[in-house]
């Protein structure tokens, strides 16, 4: 026998096939626990580590003159201290944070039906990208028209998301501790910009408390619908 998984801390795939009649009978208590345990899913595996690497930051900043000789002799004593440098970290937990919620509130687009030959760029004609997806997820209020330049927005998924949890490197984006002020993004140059990941951090938070909020409405049928969907797709892999 298959021992049973726990899906958050104290919660078992077992125990979700348990609730799921519950669910299914729009019993609000069951929805309650439901919601509750998605909450928890989410802050014991991504919120809570962002936060944790947050405060983990070193904050041990170097500056290298332009012209400095190609040596090494502007690397910092560190005494044998651990140094952390968590942006990567914090961006690559975000992005993936991003694509979970994504998940959650929509199922992938379909390519549609396609009769004759394909139009494309004048028309779609193919299977929509996860690209697609996480530049839909950049549209959210939260983010409060960051990226309502699409050229920004796609800019970001290839140079950030494409680049950090492809290749372990970002892509003419640079990622900044608390700036811009108030900002998620800045343009730098006309192919270069720079990435506030505590703002994208703080975007991303109030994007997963709407939709934790708009989950709880009974009057949410369709987004239920889906939660249902990719809870039971996440108890079949365990």
């Amino acid at each position: 026998m298959t021992e049973p998984v726990q899906i958050c801390r104290g919660f078992t795939d077992e125990q979700w096939r348990g609730l799921r009649k519950g669910l299914d009978d729009n019993d609000e208590s069951a929805w309650s626990c439901a919601i509750e345990i998605f909450e928890r899913r989410i802050s014991e595996r991504f919120l809570s580590c962002i936060d944790v690497l947050m405060n983990a930051d070193s904050k041990l900043d170097v500056t290298v003159a332009s012209g400095t000789p190609a040596d090494c002799s502007t690397l910092p004593h560190d005494a044998g201290r651990p140094v952390v440098v968590p942006g990567f970290a914090i961006l690559a937990l975000c992005c993936l944070l991003a694509e979970t919620l994504q998940s959650f509130r929509a199922s992938p687009a379909q390519a549609p039906n396609q009769t004759g030959p394909c139009t494309f760029p004048a028309g779609r004609c193919i299977k929509p990208t996860t690209t697609d997806q996480f530049m839909t997820f950049l549209s959210r209020p939260a983010f409060n028209d960051a990226f309502k330049d699409g050229k920004v927005a796609k800019q970001f998924v290839q140079g950030v998301r494409n680049g950090i949890l492809h290749e372990a490197e970002t892509r003419r984006w640079v990622i900044w501790r608390d700036e811009p002020a108030g900002h998620i993004v800045e343009q730098l140059s006309p192919k270069r910009y720079a990435v506030n990941r505590g703002e994208f951090f703080r975007a991303l938070k109030r994007e997963f408390e709407d939709y934790v909020k708009e989950l709880g409405d009974p009057a949410n049928a369709q987004l239920r619908a889906r939660f249902l969907k990719k809870m039971d797709d996440v108890t079949k892999q365990c």
